[in-house]
């Protein structure tokens, strides 16, 4: 039998290290462009932005403490490009572009007390010369100590500006990159000292005392660990940084500095970024390895990682990158979020309600925070995690894993078990010193996954199990396979916000532009005539519903009304974090199949040319998946070039040529490109430049994008029509949706790569004896199938009893792409039957046609 025995002893509590040891729950990070689609919510649906941010930030007992925010530098840093503040020494800092300090304001609207901190990822343009070498082996040696000061500007710069705009003071700033290699530890003390000691330069009435005490976090690697020797090392190092931070580690370093760090300094350590959970609990719950809400990288495996990043390294804080996906996905590292927002002309968004209450599991039943606030804490020897891995926990999954969590008067505590594993294990409890807190009953809350097919996939989640009275100073709690349980003496049946009930978006969701009577799906000449005054200065004047993936596109004033300019030019490019492309935008709806893109645009003649080929134009149709940010990440793009050349590119290869004479770079020119079916044209001021009829293995839907070199590229409008007697695409479901019924052998699998949707896939293999099939209702014209086919296969097709096809072969194609399209269905409802009759088929989601 599984069983551990521990004992929770009130005279172990330590109420010395102070928040060291304060249990703060769970913070929210913004940056690389993950928060973006929110400033659309907060205009277009208002009520929707208002319940994602009190879903997390809100309540008696808030999941959120922290909301931290990485200072852009207009590149990509891996899922889009977060704006840079400041553009020049000279700008005034602006803290309206990018979402992250706006959100702050609001949060705190909710949350007053919340804490927040800031830091860098890469540097803007205007810093690049001296800060090159801040990606050497040595930054320490090899950046010159006259960078520092125009860099604590920037940061000094911005927090001014968050303080004048909304009225509040970050908390925390780490002054290094963010997963630095290698720590600058004298810029650190350098930072560390002007900090505290600056006194000129600020506002009238700024707290200038309160900005000498912001604390200084550091120095958030990825992986490394060598910071926590660093610190244990140098005591001038320690006075000056309060907080200590790595990522994605779940363990000390091999002397554990950072134990040391928490229990004998008294810093702070946080798991200062960490994934959240990945393919929402609804899917998982589907799949075939049984593990429920479990497996890697689920719900469960996270809250694993809370309780051994404590156990292990002392960490009082996790926090999520991101809590919130609110951008399109297909990016780098979609999938994995609290809450999917990125449908914003809707008005809708989906919420994990298996991962939220996994998470709920602590934050409900213990108070977060800092101990000025009385906030609970981690009772040491009465926490436990022997779970293996240390990122991934995926293996030794029966072991024990458990964290006891105490009110500072011993009033109350709460204990959180975690067991993703097929074995039920039993815990043996024995109370010490706990004085009237030892008798009390003992409520014992689970999630699990549903106990039959059929049932709901929340029918189990956060319920109250049973209630145990302690006997003679002995508690047990058995906690069932693949579950999460709190046993605490919080008596909270009656506590609303407790009690689990669905979270569910107000708004249904529609496919962009499928109510227009004209078939304009988009259309924007950033005039934005009935929005407030202040809605471009209020958002950093951001193109309405755009997603910058490299660059910054930007809503500008000429003589002749509003454009969309490309900021950035080769002299202001940033000092990138890895790496990033050249400026592009992604706009729309993925459900969007066959339309024409006409933009109206005019190059930057003014600008010097730093190559021939450097300046161009260009519009990416049906893009689906954009892991490195480029123009040509989607399937479909075409290119004019400032000397007349043009490209059409397939699948990131030139597949025809052409050339306009007299190209004249100081007019506006309208270039349209359109795709109907496998059909491209593309033509530029009504003149045709490309008819291409794609053949082989051609991709049906998705977004735009728009590109351009680092010059001042400006576009007047950009209008999306569909095209006549054309499909939408009304509702797309995953493969692990209840809407598809499986029959057969299937392997369904979740917790995948970020190009799959919603990272699940089912596959099948042909079988005579028990054919394997799925069957769905479609209410529409037609449906598609999606996903890649590495081998060939061949489906059965029947509709509505009829078979449509006996033996069709799906199309070989990547990830999120069409294999098999159907349309030209009378439109009403009807039942689909697809059987895999050769080869092995694989399934990631199905459209639905309208």
């Amino acid at each position: 039998m599984n069983q551990t025995n521990f004992v929770i002893d009130g005279a172990q509590l330590d109420l010395n290290a102070k928040d060291a040891n304060t249990f703060k729950g769970f913070g929210y990070l913004s940056c690389n462009n993950s928060s973006r689609l929110l400033l659309d919510y907060k205009w277009e649906h208002r009520d929707s932005y208002d319940q994602i941010l009190q879903i997390l930030f809100g309540g008696k007992h808030p999941l959120m403490r922290m909301l931290k925010v990485e200072m852009g530098d207009d590149a990509n840093t891996s899922s889009g490009t977060e704006p840079a503040t400041m553009r020049s020494a000279e700008e005034t800092a602006n803290v309206y572009r990018g979402a992250g300090f706006q959100l702050i304001a609001d949060a705190k609207k909710i949350q007053p007390n919340l804490k927040t901190a800031i830091l860098r990822w890469g540097e803007p343009g205007w810093l690049r010369k001296d800060w090159f070498n801040a990606k050497s082996a040595d930054p320490d040696s090899n950046v010159p100590e006259t960078a520092y000061e125009p860099m604590y500007q920037w940061y000094k710069q911005t927090i001014i500006s968050a303080y004048e705009a909304y009225g509040y003071l970050i908390n925390y700033i780490d002054p290094d990159r963010n997963e630095t290699k290698h720590p600058m530890v004298k810029w650190i003390k350098w930072f560390a000292d002007r900090l505290a000691n600056d006194q000129s330069g600020f506002p009238n009435d700024f707290p200038v005392s309160d900005y000498q005490h912001i604390k200084i976090i550091a120095a958030n690697q990825n992986y490394e660990r060598d910071f926590g020797d660093l610190m244990i090392a140098d005591q001038d190092l320690r006075e000056r940084v309060e907080a200590l931070g790595f990522h994605y580690n779940t363990d000390d370093g091999a002397k554990e500095p950072f134990t040391k760090l928490a229990d004998e300094y008294h810093h702070e350590v946080w798991y200062s970024e960490g994934i959240a959970p990945m393919t929402m609990g609804k899917y998982r719950v589907r799949a075939s390895n049984g593990d429920g809400i479990g497996g890697r990288q689920s719900g469960l495996d996270v809250a694993n990682r809370l309780i051994k990043s404590y156990v292990k390294s002392h960490r009082s804080l996790y926090i999520f990158q991101p809590a919130v996906s609110a951008y399109y996905t297909g990016v780098n590292y979609s999938h994995k979020e609290l809450i999917n927002a990125n449908r914003p002309w809707s008005g809708y968004y989906e919420v994990d309600n298996v991962g939220l209450q996994c998470m709920k599991h602590f934050t409900d039943f213990a108070k977060a925070g800092w101990e000025d606030e009385g906030a609970w804490r981690y009772l040491t020897s009465a926490c436990d995690s022997q779970v293996g891995g240390t990122e991934n926990l995926d293996h030794n999954r029966q072991a024990p894993s458990y964290m006891t969590l105490i009110a500072p008067d011993k009033s109350n505590y709460s204990v959180i078990f975690d067991n993703d594993s097929p074995e039920a294990r039993t815990y043996q409890i024995k109370l010490a010193n706990l004085q009237d807190t030892q008798d009390k009953p003992v409520f014992v809350w689970q999630s699990t996954g549903p106990k039959q097919a059929g049932d709901a996939y929340d029918s189990q989640i956060k319920q109250l199990r049973e209630t145990i009275t302690p006997s003679h100073g002995q508690l047990e709690v058995v906690v069932e396979p693949h579950a999460i349980v709190t046993a605490t003496t919080l008596d909270l049946a009656g506590d609303r916000e407790v009690v689990y009930h669905r979270l569910e978006s107000p708004h249904s969701d529609h496919t962009l532009g499928i109510k227009s009577e004209d078939g304009v799906l988009y259309q924007d000449d950033f005039s934005y005539d009935g929005y407030p005054d202040n809605y471009l200065s209020s958002c950093g004047n951001t193109p309405r519903f755009t997603a910058d993936q490299g660059g910054a596109f930007e809503v500008s004033q000429t003589a002749n009304g509003n454009v969309m300019q490309q900021m950035i030019t080769e002299k202001q490019r940033a000092l990138d974090w890895e790496y990033s492309f050249a400026p592009n935008l992604t706009v729309g709806d993925d459900h969007w199949t066959d339309y024409q893109v006409a933009v109206s645009m005019k190059f930057d003649d003014q600008t010097a040319q730093n190559s021939p080929t450097g300046n161009y134009f260009g519009i990416g149709l049906r893009e689906m998946t954009d892991v490195k940010g480029r123009l040509e990440s989607a399937p479909y793009v075409f290119k004019v070039f400032t000397d007349g050349a043009c490209e059409l590119i397939k699948n990131d290869q030139i597949i025809a040529l052409e050339h306009v004479d007299g190209l004249d770079t100081s007019a506006t020119h309208l270039v349209m490109f359109a795709a109907e079916g496998n059909h491209l044209t593309a033509t530029i001021d009504g003149q045709q430049v490309f008819d291409y009829t794609d053949t082989d293995n051609p991709s049906y839907s998705g977004r735009v994008k728009l590109g351009s070199g680092y010059y001042h590229t400006q576009i007047n409008r950009v209008t999306v029509i569909k095209i006549k007697q054309s499909h939408l695409i009304e509702r797309r479901v995953d493969d692990l949706d209840p809407a598809i019924t499986y029959t057969g052998n299937w392997n369904h699998v979740c917790g995948l790569g970020n190009t799959k949707w919603n990272r699940t896939l089912s596959t099948a293999q042909a079988d005579q004896s028990d054919t394997p099939g799925f069957e769905f209702e479609v209410d529409g014209t037609g449906f598609s199938l999606i996903g890649a086919q590495d081998v060939p296969s061949h489906l059965k097709l029947v509709v509505d009893g009829h078979v449509l096809d006996w033996n069709r072969a799906p199309q070989v194609g990547t990830d999120r792409t069409e294999n098999t399209v159907v349309h030209g269905l009378p439109a009403g409802k009807h039942h689909v039957l697809i059987q895999v009759v050769g080869g092995t088929y694989t399934l990631d989601a199905i459209d639905f046609l309208k």
